[in-house]
């Protein structure tokens, strides 16, 4: 639930409708309004569910007096309702209102609060958003980048937020770092803010990549080696280890560490000393490490392919980048800010985005993560002229294609996603007869799909939207075009 409606700030009325859908299907609630300060300083209704038109307006009109008068605890006890006011930081206020009073509350009975939190946490990422997009060219700011950090490093998702603050937490500790995540979720980039807030900022980041060599180079590179300690062993060589003294070493991909390397790579861990090769003492060194991972390590471990005494050293502090597509609400700001380098690189300005498009990318599932998204931003602004607007139509095809209906109209699902099985046919044309406008023809089409889903999938939208091929937008403003609404 939360996550859905961490997803859903594309805008401050996505999320309001989201959480009135969460609120539809996870709680007991039978009537809801959410009201907000209209120009005039007035509570005006914004999203209502149960409600007439004329109810609401009269309802919150006399919610507008309780609260001047400081009467909310008595309107709420003579309503047989549940209030809540949304206070977030930067976005304007608003109040929650669900009748009646006991349906306030998860149907397990938890608590609300919760939602309210992520729903003001919501408010105020959609009021940055907003306040960016006055400046579409400039580097986003707030609770979307951390400049402190690095350069792009943008977070406004609750997994990337709760991130950052371990980070801070850490700041002053020179204690070992395990960073885990898929491929593509910028663990390099989390692994550099480490070190920009460390004690050890004014020294030197080294990365090492533990895949780039065998075990025969991997050892040498990392511990050093003496003239002659080998065939080709022209010069002294500090090795990376050495090179990173006073500062830290970032050991990538250290799953693919080789295993007779790893003793050596435990030792100086727990002694802080290597022994290059040829060299007949150990040498002390002054480096924090921070490893990163997209293996399961306790996976290798077990499978005899990594020390389990060097995967206690090394996961000490554990930290997880979450992948792309649970934190989908950060990639207006990702665009926002790779268009922005990417435009200075090119020398191309007024390179701009429309909604439509945003959308689709926030609908792709970007296996690739951060990584692939920065690819497709890259290939965008390379081809594009100076004040282009990307339109869908501008990104790959396998973009467009990742953003299509699960299953087309008429045809099978493919792949291996399970979908839920539904035999029942759809006949949207049984009522239309000769003389039928085409449009009218289209509406009922795009209305018998669209309740067909909501039925299948119990009113889920994220489902929904997912399997027609919508965004949430998209697809509340045709339940709003339509009058579809869930009955209770």
């Amino acid at each position: 639930m939360t996550v859905r409606l961490a997803e859903a700030t594309a805008s401050r009325e996505l999320l309001f409708r989201e959480l009135v859908a969460v609120l539809q299907q996870e709680s007991n609630a039978e009537r809801i309004v959410i009201a907000e300060y209209n120009d005039s300083k007035t509570l005006v209704p914004f999203i209502t569910h149960g409600y007439s038109n004329k109810e609401s307006f009269d309802l919150i009109a006399k919610l507008d007096g309780a609260v001047r008068r400081d009467e909310l605890k008595a309107f709420a006890k003579a309503k047989d309702a549940a209030v809540f006011e949304l206070r977030p930081t930067a976005g304007r206020p608003a109040f929650l209102l669900i009748s009646p009073e006991d349906g306030a509350s998860l149907a397990d009975g938890s608590s609300l609060k919760p939602l309210i939190s992520v729903t003001e946490l919501g408010i105020d990422v959609v009021a940055l958003r907003e306040r960016d997009s006055a400046k579409p060219q400039d580097l986003p700011t707030g609770v979307q980048t951390s400049n402190d950090l690095m350069p792009g490093f943008i977070h406004s998702s609750p997994g990337m937020t709760a991130l950052v603050e371990e980070i801070y937490r850490i700041r002053n500790s020179d204690v070992t770092v395990l960073v885990t995540g898929e491929s593509g979720t910028g663990k390099e980039l989390v692994s550099k803010a480490i070190h920009a807030i460390s004690n050890r900022k004014d020294q030197v980041f080294v990365p090492f990549n533990c895949t780039a060599f065998p075990k025969d180079l991997a050892e040498g590179m990392l511990f050093g080696y003496k003239k002659g300690a080998f065939t080709g062993a022209m010069n002294d060589s500090p090795g990376v280890i050495r090179s990173a003294d006073r500062g830290t070493l970032f050991l990538d991909e250290v799953g693919d560490l080789p295993l007779d390397v790893q003793p050596k790579l435990l030792r100086f861990l727990q002694e802080g000393e290597v022994q290059p090769l040829g060299e007949k003492r150990p040498i002390k060194v002054d480096v924090r490490i921070i490893a990163a991972t997209n293996m399961a390590l306790e996976e290798k471990v077990a499978a005899g392919t990594f020390r389990e005494d060097l995967f206690f050293r090394l996961n000490v502090i554990r930290l997880r980048v979450p992948p792309l597509r649970d934190r989908r609400a950060e990639i207006p700001s990702i665009v926002n800010y790779h268009v922005a380098k990417f435009s200075e690189r090119f020398k191309k300005t007024g390179i701009s985005f429309t909604p439509q498009a945003i959308d689709m990318l926030m609908a792709s599932d970007w296996e690739g993560n951060v990584r692939e998204l920065t690819n497709e931003i890259q290939r965008i602004v390379a081809r594009a002229e100076s004040n282009d607007i990307i339109t869908p139509e501008h990104l790959s095809p396998d973009l467009k294609r990742s953003a299509q209906p699960l299953i087309p109209f008429g045809g099978k699902a493919q792949g291996a996603r399970p979908i839920a099985s539904y035999n029942a046919p759809i006949t949207p044309f049984a009522n239309l007869g000769p003389g039928t406008t085409l449009e009218s023809a289209v509406s009922e089409l795009e209305m018998s799909l669209i309740r067909d889903s909501l039925s299948r999938n119990n009113w889920n939208i994220s489902r929904v939207a997912a399997e027609l091929g919508l965004t949430r937008r998209g697809l509340y403003l045709k339940l709003a075009r339509y009058g579809i609404e869930r009955t209770a």
